[in-house]
């Protein structure tokens, strides 16, 4: 595609790599000799930060992950999940949650079976990847949730919630971390008092989601944790069963 440009961040730290992409890939800019999270004058380096701040005029993706030795742009641009891949936006751009949601919700046509390779391949990993990228919309809508208030909260946990059940009910066999994360969802959209779900619904959900994680991953150290969330959900769902009881018909 004549459209996209292929940069390699790790390669970008040799200045022959940067030198001969300026010459072939008109449109993007490199600041500098080679990138280095430590900047200096005297070697002309330049960090991811004023890469991106150089390359504003053209969309930005970074796939499998950034480095973690370069936290530099993480004042100034913020990243949108995308597939494998995240999108890097400055952070005044603003996000709708609804339209991503959308944009992102069909962009999957990764067909290899969960667990399709041995457990020590490098093509598991590459599996695990792919698997993992069809659940980072419902993940980052959950997390940016956690971290506000007010209003928008409520909608964006039933964002991740909906995005969640819907990955779910489209696979019988699926990586056993979407149960917890969607059981959480569950939970959190009970406690949000968002009134377009019912709570028996939830409740249920949350139950039947966290245990299906523990029979398939019966060794996360959260495991206590998760029998003591289930055993308070089910005191809380017979609580409301018997409150209904009690309720005239």
């Amino acid at each position: 595609r004549a459209d996209i440009r292929l940069v390699d961040q790790e390669m970008m730290t040799y200045s022959w790599y940067v030198a001969k992409l300026a010459q072939h890939l008109p449109g993007v800019h490199f600041p500098g000799r080679f990138w280095d999270p430590v900047l200096s004058e005297t070697k002309n380096t330049f960090d991811f930060r004023r890469f991106l701040l150089h390359n504003t005029h053209r969309d930005v993706f970074a796939c499998i992950g950034l480095s973690d030795g370069d936290p530099s742009w993480e004042r100034t641009f913020t990243r949108w999940p995308l597939g494998v891949c995240d999108y890097l936006v400055p952070v005044q751009k603003q996000f709708h949650p609804e339209e991503w949601a959308q944009r992102t919700r069909n962009i999957y046509n990764w067909t290899e079976p969960h667990n399709s390779f041995h457990p020590a391949s490098w093509e598991r990993v590459a599996n695990e990847e792919m698997w993992q990228a069809r659940m980072k919309t419902a993940f980052f809508l959950f997390d940016l949730a956690e971290r506000m208030q007010g209003d928008g909260r409520a909608r964006l946990y039933e964002l991740s919630y909906t995005l969640y059940k819907e990955i779910v009910a489209a696979h019988s066999d699926y990586p056993p971390n979407w149960d917890k994360n969607l059981a959480l969802a569950c939970e959190r959209l009970l406690s949000s008092g968002h009134r377009g779900y019912g709570p028996d619904g939830l409740l249920a959900c949350s139950i039947h989601h966290f245990s299906l994680y523990l029979e398939k991953d019966p060794t996360d150290p959260q495991a206590p944790a998760i029998r003591s969330a289930v055993t308070h959900l089910l005191k809380e769902r017979n609580k409301l069963h018997q409150s209904q009881k009690k309720t005239p018909g």
